[in-house]
């Protein structure tokens, strides 16, 4: 559940055989295929037939200098080749699709570097300059078509089934981080749903949020960090802090015992039942970094069945600044029905708030798999472990503060969990599930 435990890259999750020996026979784990093809239109038509042009020149060259492309190291070797280099031709022949192919391609150096290999091993000059022909020709369509290779990698990015956009994240994340002048190690999200001991026929929702490792990458003053969200379509009470910060404090927004933000100071506004914490200017970097967390209640927020008006419940999470790691955690009491069928998507909000109208959202549905985990058995040191997340020392003291302000006890809750590296932004996560009638 550590969300930092990225799946390896495709080329990593290649069997050792496979990277230093013979690719004759394709690896079962090769990148996704890509999904509803025919968006592509015409391109595709054409770049089935340059891949099948570059194929039938790689194999031509290595043919004629007697080399098998599929042993990429012997390549390598005899040739005095980077064995990276000769393993991306290698897989440029293996890949079923063509799509799949064209990332491996190299850039114009690598071309470069790769024919004149051949040229000192005296391969025919037409045979070379086939395949530098067939690569520039690749590179003309691409051109045409979306203006150069890296905006074709965007495109297929978004394509490609289960591949979850981590190319662009990363970009995003990089790029946010500079447009914006911030950043954050991780963005966590705990909510727990409890039944109303004033109401059984409702639920109350205590949240807590939190910025780790939040860093300024140039001045900035008086920086938004939270904002009161309202996750229901719904009227009902006001948010309310429930958490104190120390022995006979009042309880507070924001919680100061998890917090540190020792070169900076928080103000906090608050208007019509909404409230915003903002971080004052401080250091530049890591001697500035500061975490952040806060935490609300609100009472009777959720119907525990559903009408003809109201048939899920759901859950909205906002992700508002560049951050590496994201973790948006449910705990729900095991008397509250209906999380059973949960399900979970991230959309955009460039144009604004995430609408609760779930079709009226879908368009803005960003293509990542937010498959919830369900996690049972909160009880005791191996619970805990389960709950704790890495890079996030203060998390797990939290949450049992929370519990433990609530009068609630772990054992009766089970935890919903959605984790992922470089969520997009601003963007919110919509967990739901369809309410028992």
């Amino acid at each position: 559940m550590d969300p930092s435990r990225t799946k390896p890259s495709r080329g990593a999750r290649l069997s050792k055989r496979s990277r230093q020996g013979d690719l004759r026979e394709k690896s079962a784990d090769t990148a996704p295929s890509l999904r509803a093809p025919e968006l592509l239109g015409s391109f595709r038509v054409e770049c089935e037939a340059t891949i099948v042009a570059i194929r039938s020149a790689v194999r031509a060259l290595c043919e004629a200098a007697g080399v098998d492309p599929l042993r990429p190291q012997d390549v390598s070797r005899r040739l005095k080749l980077n064995k990276n280099l000769t393993w991306k031709f290698a897989r440029i022949l293996i890949e079923s699709d063509a799509l799949d192919a064209t990332p491996m391609l190299p850039g114009p150096e690598g071309v470069t570097i790769y024919l004149r290999a051949f040229e000192s091993a005296g391969v025919r000059g037409d045979l070379i300059a086939t395949l530098r022909d067939a690569i520039e020709s690749f590179d003309a369509m691409v051109m045409r078509h979306f203006g150069g290779r890296m905006e074709f990698e965007l495109v297929l990015d978004g394509l490609r089934t289960g591949a979850n956009l981590e190319q662009s994240r990363r970009l995003a994340f990089r790029g946010a981080a500079g447009v914006f002048g911030v950043q954050a190690a991780a963005r966590v999200t705990a909510q727990i749903l409890a039944p109303s001991r004033v109401d059984p026929s409702q639920a109350d929702l205590a949240l807590m949020a939190g910025l780790v490792g939040v860093r300024r990458l140039r001045p900035i003053a008086r920086l938004p960090v939270f904002r009161s969200l309202i996750n229901t379509n719904s009227s009902h009470p006001t948010p309310r802090p429930f958490i104190a910060s120390g022995a006979g404090s009042e309880p507070d927004f924001l919680l100061r015992d998890f917090s540190s933000f020792p070169d900076a100071s928080v103000s906090r506004t608050e208007a019509d039942g909404k409230f915003t914490i903002e971080l004052d200017n401080g250091p530049l970097g890591r001697i500035g970094e500061s975490d952040l967390f806060f935490g609300s209640l609100i009472e009777r927020a959720y119907e525990r069945t559903g009408s003809s008006t109201n048939t899920v419940a759901q859950f909205i999470t906002a992700v508002t600044i560049p951050s590496e790691t994201f973790v948006s955690d449910l705990f729900v009491h095991r008397s509250i029905e209906g999380p059973d069928s949960v399900d979970a998507a991230m959309f955009g909000t460039l144009s604004g708030p995430v609408s609760h109208d779930a079709d009226a959202r879908e368009p803005a549905r960003i293509p990542i798999d937010c498959t919830p985990a369900i996690i049972d058995g909160l009880h005791g040191a191996s619970g805990a472990k389960l709950i704790e997340v890495a890079n996030v020392p203060n998390y797990l003291p939290m949450v049992e503060r929370a519990f433990a302000a609530l009068g609630e006890s772990l054992d009766d809750y089970r935890l919903i969990r959605v984790a992922m590296t470089h969520p997009p932004m601003p963007a919110s996560l919509v967990v739901r599930w369809k309410l028992p009638i």
